[in-house]
């Protein structure tokens, strides 16, 4: 019987940190920043709130501090929605790869973008900032890191 009331509540606070709400100052913001949010999934953690969410068919990741205030969100999408001169730089350096997938960065002072891309058997992970600098590189050739 005591496993049983123990698992019940171990459900009970699962299921409520799972469909946790923050505040409705924070709720606010959330709600006049992203307008065109569905499917909006909360969870709350010690130091604050995450939400998850799609917008736009993009799928996102916000976090919140406990004040309420905006820490860092992640955006992720195909290549297709990349900033132009972020996709003109790409395009220069490795013509003719395939852009898997883009995940954006955005804290409040930066946007970085985690890009990764393919081409022949090789697939690079990218660190390209928002004026199309790449900051770092790594090379994977047959699932292993490439020097």
């Amino acid at each position: 019987m005591k496993k049983i009331i123990v698992h019940v509540i171990a459900l009970v606070l699962i299921a409520a940190s799972a469909n946790a709400t923050p505040d409705s100052k924070i709720l606010q913001k959330f709600k006049e920043t992203f307008p065109n949010a569905q499917n909006v999934k909360w969870v709350d953690d010690k130091a604050g709130y995450f939400v998850s969410f799609s917008q736009n068919g993009n799928f996102n990741k916000v976090f919140y501090n406990t004040e309420g205030s905006f820490v860092y969100a992640l955006k992720y999408y195909g290549g297709d929605a990349l900033p132009t001169n972020i996709a003109m730089s790409l395009n220069q350096k490795y013509s003719e790869s395939k852009i898997i997938g883009v995940t954006e960065v955005t804290t409040q002072n930066s946007v970085v973008y985690d890009v990764k891309l393919s081409k022949e058997n090789k697939l690079y992970s990218l660190k390209v900032t928002s004026d199309g600098s790449i900051a770092k590189e790594e090379v994977y050739d047959d699932g292993t890191v490439a020097n």
